[in-house]
């Protein structure tokens, strides 16, 4: 994977509980839609939880992460040889 680590803008689907389903994002002009999600965990920064997601558009692999306090999600990587 390569190694990226922007902000990215992101329509999410935010439902009961900590259930949060990106559907699409706009990386580099382009906005990429979700195809699937393929996994899903939590990462802890100290006491603030930062969720994230490996995607797929059905051609590249991404890996978003969004973190609740600061409203924000980054994009961390990318994988174009699936």
């Amino acid at each position: 994977m390569t190694t990226i680590d922007e902000p990215v803008t992101v329509v999410a689907s935010f439902g009961g509980g900590e259930r949060i389903s990106p559907l699409k994002f706009r990386w580099s002009g382009r906005v990429i839609p979700v195809k699937e999600i393929t996994c899903r965990w939590v990462r802890h920064n100290g006491s603030r939880k930062i969720y994230c997601f490996s995607l797929t558009d059905g051609s590249t692999l991404y890996n978003l992460c969004f973190d609740p306090e600061g409203l924000s999600w980054m994009l961390q990587a990318v994988e174009t040889e699936l």
